[in-house]
């Protein structure tokens, strides 16, 4: 048989087995393309070779087509951000290969395939990938994500994909064959984005109200034989930022919050400190809010979440508030400090800290 029909029956096997995936596969366009070496998808088109396609089983072919959907149900290529688009693909097929296995799908000889990287997100995998060795090609999977189409924006794109994966979560429920394995991972995709900033601006706001203050009674109401207290503004204190620098944590990221952060303290006239910790406090500094801000991470090592408010009680510095940022791969807590702290959460791992919100920033 012709590819073009191999590529007709793993549409079919995948609806017989796996309607999660086929689902999907049915609303991408599928085209034939000399140009590439093996697969790819840009979230609205799979692109494949056809004589890699044909040198595969029908079984193979389908656990391809699977590979493709798979990085768009993970948004893998509306995550990519300023990334370096090879390493990113190396670290996308890390995190996706074993849960395809996993749900019985088969995929072909040589897919990148590492246990040190299981469960574990494509943006964590990418900061532990090490760099390739010089004049060596990096090592390549079986499809490639691209970039989403240039006439389409981010949210649309986004909007769209999240759209498909829903109708595919219930095609697969109504035939009873939903891939639990993926719950999770896919209901977290599905989660809508937080308006960091906005998100921030209220959290800042609910614990900058004014209070009462009753060693001044309000003198309106003194002559009624009525001592009330005075409704008073207090001063907001000090803002900690508690950086994660361990090796999981992109430094595109920590610049891309501190463009976030800076009408923040702004308009709260807020002095900021930020400690950057890994498994321990690598560097302190403070940010003038008039200043514009230049984050300096150093770390690279391990994570605990214990360091910086160990630093914060041994200086006694008294916070109004702490906003954490992190991945949230890690487990090592302080006991609950007695200042709010509000943790900035942007992976899709799981995370419930035994103190503090939660707020998913990406």
């Amino acid at each position: 048989m012709d590819v073009t029909e191999k590529v007709q029956k793993a549409k079919i096997r995948l609806l017989q087995n796996h309607p999660f995936y086929a689902t999907l596969v049915m609303n991408m366009v599928i085209q034939a393309d000399q140009s590439i070496d093996t697969a790819c998808t840009d979230g609205e088109h799979i692109r494949y070779s056809p004589a890699f396609m044909d040198s595969l089983t029908v079984d193979e072919i389908a656990g391809v087509l699977a590979h493709e959907v798979m990085h768009i149900t993970l948004l893998h290529h509306c995550r990519m951000g300023g990334r370096d688009l090879e390493q990113w693909n190396i670290a996308c097929d890390y995190a996706i290969n074993p849960l395809l296995i996993k749900a019985g799908l088969t995929l072909p000889d040589g897919v990148l395939l590492d246990p040190q990287y299981a469960n574990h997100t494509a943006e964590h995998i990418y900061q532990l990938l090490p760099p390739p060795p010089p004049g060596e090609k990096p090592p390549r999977g079986i499809g490639d994500v691209k970039p989403p189409p240039p006439d389409q924006s981010d949210t649309q794109n986004e909007l769209r994909t999240k759209q498909l994966v829903q109708q595919a979560c219930q095609a697969a429920r109504l035939r009873g064959k939903w891939p639990a394995d993926l719950d999770r991972l896919i209901q977290r995709a599905l989660e809508p984005k937080v308006d960091w900033q906005t998100a921030l601006a209220q959290y800042l706001s609910e614990i900058s109200q004014d209070d009462y203050c009753w060693t001044k009674p309000a003198v309106r109401y003194l002559h009624l034989g009525l001592f009330l207290p005075t409704r008073e503004s207090i001063s907001f204190g000090q803002l900690i930022l508690i950086v994660d620098t361990s090796i999981s944590i992109d430094e595109d990221l920590i610049n891309q919050f501190a463009g976030e952060i800076q009408g923040i303290i702004r308009t709260f006239s807020v002095s900021l400190l930020v400690i950057y910790v890994d498994a321990k406090v690598q560097s302190v500094e403070e940010i003038d809010p008039e200043e514009p801000i230049q984050l300096h991470p150093k770390g690279g090592g391990g994570t605990s979440f214990r360091p910086g408010f160990e630093y914060i009680d041994q200086q006694d510095l008294q916070p109004r508030a702490v906003v954490y940022l992190t991945d949230g791969d890690c487990s090592h807590f302080p006991d609950p400090p007695d200042y709010p702290v509000l943790w900035a959460q942007f992976s899709m791992l799981d995370f419930e800290p035994p103190f503090g919100q939660v707020i998913k920033v990406a």
